[in-house]
């Protein structure tokens, strides 16, 4: 029997550059967004990003897609 993976969340989490602290050293701070479509492409959760960085007036230091699935054995 076959293993199969049903995907169950897909969450997005933007890290940003958020200044420099007193050694000089950047800060990264990041943003969680759940209850991301499991259907959404790369493509989509980027641009969704780039849009978000630009509303919080920061520049995007990475950009995660968090999965979440199933796995049941067939």
């Amino acid at each position: 029997m076959a293993a199969t993976a049903t995907k169950l969340q897909t969450a997005l989490v933007i890290k940003y550059k958020d200044g420099v602290d007193a050694k000089g050293k950047e800060i990264i701070k990041s943003q969680r967004f759940s209850k991301v479509k499991t259907t959404a492409t790369e493509q989509d959760i980027y641009d969704v990003s780039v849009e978000v960085g630009k509303l919080l007036g920061k520049t995007l230091d990475e950009v995660v897609r968090e999965d979440q699935s199933g796995i049941v054995n067939a």
